[in-house]
């Protein structure tokens, strides 16, 4: 489930098959979670009891996106007695590049750019967010040193090769938030 970005997505796996859906910004993200992901499992032919896990973006992304996936995930997996992952959209991000070093950026709010540096699918210290103007040098200086640079959004589809990878190695990131930014965050002059 990511509730991160302008659209609401959800995805599944199930018997070899993804199937997702996206839900464009007319209705509040809190208001079409629930019928998003009923609809979802009707079309795979499955009840919330098939459940096995769930998985939602912890960050970075936009504060409310995050605490409405967050809890929903977190309800879902204390009724249903399945394991809650929250992931990083970073790590996400970096998944879809593949292996090596890899600079994964996301699109974040008024134009700034989220990044991370990951070496073999591990993060190489910590994430950032850059200013418009910033961002070009940095790009630039991480293709200089050899590192693909991996800048485009994710959504729900993203998160499930990263959930399989951490519940097959059964390495669960803490179910927490990941800002990088406080709430009510704005730019000077923005």
């Amino acid at each position: 489930v990511d509730a991160t970005g302008d659209a609401l997505t959800v995805a599944l796996e199930a018997g070899g098959k993804v199937i997702t859906a996206r839900r464009g910004g007319k209705t509040k993200h809190d208001e079409s979670l629930l019928p998003a992901v009923e609809s979802l499992l009707k079309r795979a032919k499955l009840s919330w009891k098939d459940l096995d896990t769930v998985a939602v973006p912890s960050g970075p992304g936009r504060f409310t996106g995050i605490r409405i996936g967050m809890a929903f995930a977190a309800m879902l997996a204390m009724k249903l007695k399945i394991p809650a992952l929250a992931l990083s959209r970073l790590e996400a991000a970096a998944e879809k590049c593949g292996e090596g070093e890899i600079l994964a950026a996301l699109p974040g709010w008024k134009s700034e750019v989220y990044s991370q540096h990951f070496s073999g699918k591990k993060p190489v210290g910590d994430a950032a967010w850059t200013t418009p103007d910033a961002w070009p040098s940095l790009k630039a200086g991480a293709e200089e040193e050899g590192v693909i640079v991996s800048f485009h959004d994710t959504d729900a589809r993203d998160l499930l090769p990263v959930a399989r990878r951490r519940l097959a190695v059964k390495k669960i990131p803490p179910f927490e938030p990941f800002y990088l930014k406080p709430a009510g965050y704005e730019r000077p002059g923005g």
